[in-house]
């Protein structure tokens, strides 16, 4: 498969792109580009697997009508077929590139005498080819595959009548063994690919993937080389839970490299539903109830959207998949790694929520009036006299009740996207220092995560008010998809509603970089559809947190990512932000944020 728009590699002049059909979801471009190739095979509802553009972006005329005349001529299932032997191959875009030169040959003799305009058409495409060159920079030329472009300039300088290039014997060889002729069939056009490429390059059938060369470092070594080295994280729409060496494998790539996001058909959005289900749990809301929701707060930049709460519990009248299985044995397996990790620093991590509590209990002693509670011994009550004679209650006095109740709730929400991979033990062992201490405290505490998947922003309640004990749940966190901070911010404001008190304090674990496969779909004021990155994601964040604060819920922030993003963190939240260096640092700035809010509630 061939590279998407914007990118080049040996076509120069066309790129073709893997495509997976709902129209609606393409660019304009990309929805003449499908016409194109719906015009020349005469099919339309056949949906193609590649589609061709140019550098700029621009459809390719002569290349989608020779990707419409493959399929008129050789059927849907035998192309399939061909470029799936080779799939996932280290080699699969030299084999991709040089089998569209076969079936372009093959393809425009067999039209040509029914449509003689196609000779025009090659004709301009073989001169964009040339005329390209000149429009590649150092590095791109450097990028090309030479086996490629050789073989590539070969077939149209024959198209134009000029001088072929120097070529070796074998490069001769194989060019010629590519120049299919119109009167081979679609299996004789396969069966003479697969030879060239047995001859020449030495493909035995089977696809051989390259196999990456990864290192995995612990954390103290992730803020060093991510200053040091270039590093790219890639995230796809399929669940994959695991470690950071796990990412970039090469199947996620390729995934990346697709279309990200689309409207939807209602069989693909079950299919999605169900997806999400299957790898997060059941929803803690009926269908109904949810789909409420989701008019109601889905609007705005989170239009087509979907909402998923849940406590990461399967549902009994939903069937276990293999790959739901697989998906929840990796779960486990990440909880296990969280656990023992926490076993291994178990003294110092012991200490560390002995000193958090100790902190916020001191600082409820300081800060806070303890309650007026009625009692039989203390200060008269004028108000309460009455009830001795009465009703005999001789509770007419007034104590200091030691054991007050703060009067206000904590939300920890984690960024649970694949941003976390490399630090999810670490983020497990803090969330659960956390929430002990404040629960120790009397302080009634939540803890969810979040991640954003396949149009899906699941927030996921991982230990929830008044369950005893139940901190030892964090330890089930994981982290994977991608993050909808804006959207997973309305859905915490949700939760709210059901806080045991009146005061919030909402606290984020966040790198301040909203990034979500969903785009933003087009409106009035917005005719083009929007990626939910960058500065957009960044300003629609700002928004939900400004939303928040207007209702009087306090939000605020742990930030530790990137330092380009630092300044994206103060747009979002404010002051109300406590950068840390390391994620060992976490509960303790999330304790001082804590400490802040009770001094606040004491003025």
């Amino acid at each position: 498969m061939l590279l998407p728009p914007g990118s080049r590699r040996s076509w120069t002049a066309a790129d073709c792109l893997p495509t997976d059909m709902e129209t609606s979801g393409y660019s304009a471009r990309q929805r003449r580009a499908i016409n194109q190739v719906w015009t020349a095979c005469g099919d339309y509802k056949f949906e193609p697997q590649f589609l061709a553009m140019q550098s700029d972006g621009q459809p390719d005329l002569y290349m989608n009508c020779v990707i419409g005349l493959v399929h008129k001529w050789f059927g849907d299932e035998l192309p399939k077929q061909l470029f799936a032997a080779w799939a996932g191959d280290a080699r699969q875009a030299v084999y991709d590139d040089l089998t569209w030169l076969a079936l372009e040959n093959a393809v425009y003799e067999k039209e040509l005498p029914k449509r003689p305009a196609l000779a025009a058409l090659r004709q301009a495409h073989a001169s964009a080819f040339f005329e390209s060159e000149y429009q590649l920079s150092r590095q791109e030329w450097m990028e090309k595959n030479q086996l490629v472009y050789a073989i590539q300039s070969a077939r149209w300088k024959t198209v134009l009548g000029q001088r072929l290039p120097v070529l070796t014997p074998w490069e001769k060889g194989l060019s010629e063994a590519l120049a299919c002729p119109g009167t081979m069939s679609g299996e004789e056009v396969a069966a003479a690919i697969c030879e060239a490429f047995r001859k020449y390059l030495h493909f035995d059938g089977d696809a051989h993937a390259k196999k990456p060369f990864s290192l995995h470092f612990g954390e103290r070594w992730v803020p060093l080389l991510t200053r040091l080295f270039t590093t790219e994280m890639v995230r796809t729409d399929d669940l994959a839970i695991g470690r950071s060496a796990a990412v970039g494998e090469n199947g996620m790539v390729r995934a990346s490299n697709a279309l990200r996001s689309h409207l939807r058909s209602n069989e693909r959005e079950t299919e999605d539903r169900d997806y999400v289900e299957r790898c997060f749990g059941r929803s803690l809301y009926a269908p109904k109830e949810l789909a409420l929701m989701e008019q109601r707060d889905c609007t705005g930049n989170h239009l087509g959207c979907h909402l998923w709460f849940t406590r990461g519990e399967p549902s009994p009248d939903k069937p276990v998949s293999a790959d739901a299985q697989r998906l929840f044995q990796q779960a486990e397996e990440q909880a296990k790694r969280n656990r023992a990790a926490y076993v291994k620093n178990s003294d110092l991590y012991q200490s560390a929520l002995l000193r958090l509590t100790e902190q916020i209990r001191n600082c409820m002693l300081i800060h806070q009036q303890p309650d007026a509670v009625s009692a039989r011994q203390g200060h008269l009550d004028s108000r309460r006299v009455w009830r001795l004679p009465v009703l005999g209650d001789d509770k007419v006095f007034l104590r200091s009740d030691e054991e007050s109740t703060p009067g206000f709730t904590v939300d920890l929400l984690l960024d649970g996207s694949a941003s976390r991979l490399h630090c999810q033990e670490t983020i497990a062992a803090q969330g659960y220092i956390l929430a002990k201490s404040l629960a120790d405290c009397g302080i009634p505490v939540r803890v969810s995560s979040f991640c954003s998947l396949r149009g899906y922003t699941v927030l996921r309640v991982l230990k929830d008010f008044g369950e005893k004990n139940g901190e030892r749940k964090i330890f089930d966190y994981f982290a994977a998809g991608w993050n909808r901070d804006g959207l997973a911010l309305r859905m915490a404001g949700k939760l709210l509603d059901t806080a045991p008190a009146d005061r919030h304090l909402l606290i984020l674990l966040t790198d301040a970089s909203p990034d979500d496969s969903h785009k933003i779909l087009p409106t009035g004021k917005v005719p083009l559809s929007r990626d939910y990155d960058g500065q957009v994601g960044v300003e629609d964040t700002a928004d939900e947190v400004r939303a928040l604060r207007r209702k009087g819920i306090r939000v605020a922030a742990v930030f530790m990512g990137e330092n380009a993003n630092v300044p994206n963190a103060h747009t979002i939240y404010g002051q109300d932000l406590a950068p840390i260096r390391r994620m060992d640092q976490l509960s303790a700035a999330a304790g001082r944020l804590i400490q802040t809010e009770i001094r606040e509630l004491s003025g």
